[in-house]
């Protein structure tokens, strides 16, 4: 009878120890799950936090840039032999550029092209021929853009739609050229101020560079200027880095062109372009 009793006892006692031992691992299961869930949602806040602390610093970054005033250098007609230089330039400033080429020459200088890119510019179209009666008198424009286009898909695998029509666009680019621009899904930029940096040609260099650097600074006036310049020169070479130093003393910033940010600048004040 005792020894029953002792039976039941440990038998109980086994019972009621495995019944405390299952429950409190399911506790610490629970537990551990929990805390598991906890880590793992502290985790997703904290990059969530983050995430909203970039975004918020990006909208910092851009809502600044917009209350400064911008300059788009552009250049024409290159690439050529001086573009290395004004890239070179443009790096040591840390600055984009636009560069509006000539088919032939983009042909050339591939490997110019591929720095361009490869360096955050922006690569417009310029035409083939550069030939104002070819361009517009027998309305080759459209067919120049498009040729250069494939020359560029070739040497950077890129499409770009934006062309700066040589001699600027009035009066040559006329209605039915600017419909077929339109039409073509291609946009036009001609400019705010132009260096004349081209006039200089037969000029000593330590009289043409102040004079093209004074053409450029003395009329940067408004938030928004696209100065028209060529990497074909080496006089525009000279006076990139002092035409850069005047302006950013005057509280300019510099972008290169955005398809996605296209603001329409042409002479004939035409929209769609």
């Amino acid at each position: 009878m005792v020894k029953k009793s002792i039976m039941v006892l440990a038998l109980l006692f086994i019972g009621v120890f495995l019944f405390f031992y299952f429950l409190n691992s399911g506790v610490r299961a629970k537990n551990e799950s929990s805390n598991k869930h906890d880590i793992a949602q502290l985790r997703k806040e904290k990059e969530s936090q983050k995430e909203i602390k970039q975004e918020n610093d990006k909208k910092k970054v851009e809502e600044k840039a917009q209350d400064k005033k911008v300059i788009y250098l552009t250049f024409d007609d290159g690439p050529s032999k001086y573009t290395q230089e004004v890239l070179n330039i443009l790096k040591q400033e840390n600055i984009k550029a636009t560069f509006f080429v000539i088919g032939p020459h983009a042909e050339q200088f591939p490997s110019l092209i591929k720095s361009e890119k490869q360096y955050g510019h922006y690569v417009g179209l310029h035409s083939m021929t550069h030939d104002y009666k070819k361009i517009y008198t027998k309305g080759n424009f459209l067919s120049e853009m498009k040729q250069v286009q494939q020359i560029l898909q070739r040497i950077i695998h890129e499409n770009p739609i934006l062309c700066r029509p040589p001699y600027g666009s009035k009066p040559g680019l006329t209605q039915d050229l600017r419909n077929q621009v339109a039409e073509a899904g291609l946009k036009i930029w001609d400019w705010t101020i132009d260096s004349l940096d081209w006039k200089y040609n037969k000029v000593p260099l330590e009289q043409s560079v102040p004079k093209i650097v004074e053409n450029v600074v003395s009329q940067a006036n408004k938030d928004k200027e696209i100065i028209l310049m060529h990497d074909i020169h080496p006089q525009s070479v000279k006076a990139l880095p002092e035409i850069i130093k005047q302006l950013k003393e005057k509280g300019y910033i510099f972008k290169t062109y955005s398809e996605s940010e296209h603001m329409s600048l042409n002479f004939w004040h035409d929209n769609r372009l």
